[in-house]
């Protein structure tokens, strides 16, 4: 009985660690110099925007014109931003941040 039930619980670890790993982000897109990872948006203006991380750490950048209207960015929604570095800080793309690091 015991063989059993360690067997159907390392059946059951291997079946959650192929969750978790499937859910890792693709590669970044091309041109990608950084990127902020599991971010949500506090202030945002035509030509700046705030964001804190989940340790409560903020970053303040200032904007192109190649970043979505502010309105984009609701209170709740965690994303992970992939951007390039210049004169100002150019937006490239975001999706939504995985469950698992928004509790990081």
């Amino acid at each position: 009985m015991k063989k059993i039930a360690l067997a159907v619980a390392v059946f059951v670890f291997i079946l959650l660690l192929t969750k978790i790993a499937n859910q890792v982000p693709p590669a970044p897109p091309p041109g990608t110099t950084f990127w902020l990872k599991a971010q949500h948006v506090i202030q945002c203006s035509d030509t700046e925007i705030t964001m804190v991380d989940p340790k409560q750490k903020s970053t303040h950048l200032y904007k192109d014109n190649s970043w979505p209207d502010c309105s984009t960015y609701d209170g709740n929604s965690v994303l992970d931003f992939y951007l390039a570095r210049g004169d100002k800080t150019h937006y490239l793309s975001s999706e939504q941040t995985a469950w698992w690091r928004k509790q990081l």
